[in-house]
């Protein structure tokens, strides 16, 4: 299902590093062609390979984004969910997708027309600031993945998962996990029995699965988990 963008996926947008920077004009000019999609889970936004023509932001839902690698199958690279683009500084500067898009849950996206952004830019050059101002904001995330996957140990890298899904700081909180465990261990770069060892790791301060929900005891005694296993491990 396609339909053009209302005002509140005007104000989204605009909301983004990569559309705060624009002029109102040019917002106008690039957002008045921009569609929002409703997608099944199972779908592929775009595939590896293909011309980048367009860029996304994900309203609702979860997308993966994955590489086919030479003799190792496919890589899950991230998981996006509501607020963040997909695609933007590759469908900016032209070329091919480096990886693929796929739904993991519904979703409801915003998809951008790359031709039309790159004659915006060519007329309004200073819109470029915007690119590199989103550009940065992704290589921040990837630097803060990175540095879970190399610095925290399994235990800590799901209990941090758990707490970006929720908004409690205290108390006792229950969480649907969005997707299934084996794309949440591909996505904190574990296997999914390291992700079943964490979660009965966890389970010691009141943390339990059930399903596909988990119930968090006291959402502070969580997060003291993770500070204390930091410096647990700085001091070893």
């Amino acid at each position: 299902m396609t339909a053009r963008i209302d005002s509140a996926e005007f104000r989204a947008l605009r909301s983004t590093a990569m559309f705060r920077s624009l002029t109102p004009k040019a917002a106008e000019k690039i957002l008045s062609e921009s569609v929002t999609e409703l997608h099944p889970a199972g779908s592929t936004l775009f595939r590896q390979g293909e011309p980048a023509n367009s860029l996304f932001l994900v309203r609702d839902g979860w997308v993966k984004i994955h590489r086919e690698t030479a003799g190792c199958g496919s890589a899950v690279i991230g998981v996006f969910t509501r607020g963040q683009t997909l695609a933007d500084a590759i469908a900016i500067a032209g070329g091919l997708y480096p990886a693929s898009a796929e739904t993991v849950t519904p979703v409801r996206v915003i998809r951008v027309d790359a031709d039309l952004l790159r004659r915006t830019i060519q007329s309004e050059p200073d819109i470029a600031l915007a690119m590199i101002a989103s550009t940065a904001q992704h290589l921040f995330m990837l630097m803060q993945q990175i540095e879970q996957l190399k610095a925290r140990k399994s235990p800590e890298r799901v209990a941090e998962f758990l707490l970006s899904l929720t908004d409690r700081v205290k108390g006792a909180a229950a969480i649907a996990l969005p997707f299934d465990k084996t794309l949440i261990a591909a996505r904190l770069g574990m296997q999914p029995e390291s992700l079943s060892r964490a979660f009965a790791r966890l389970r010691g301060i009141g943390v339990k699965v059930l399903g596909s929900e988990v119930r968090i005891e006291d959402v502070a005694a969580l997060s003291a988990f993770i500070v204390q296993e930091s410096k647990a491990e700085s001091v070893a």
